[in-house]
């Protein structure tokens, strides 16, 4: 897979995940979930950094 695909791949779960946590926000899983696709969208552009960095 390119590094577009697995850019996508991530940022599609990334969102899914805080879409749930905003609709769930009111219950006790809410704000944990939000929380997990801020980090893993922090993580890919982390990710994305690193793969363009090493390739140079």
């Amino acid at each position: 897979m390119t590094l577009l695909h697995t850019t996508m791949i991530m940022l599609t779960i990334s969102c899914g995940l805080l879409l749930v946590g905003f609709s769930a926000r009111e219950s006790r899983w809410g704000m944990p979930l939000m929380m997990a696709g801020v980090i893993g969208a922090l993580f890919i552009i982390v990710y994305n950094i690193y793969e363009l960095t090493s390739r140079v």
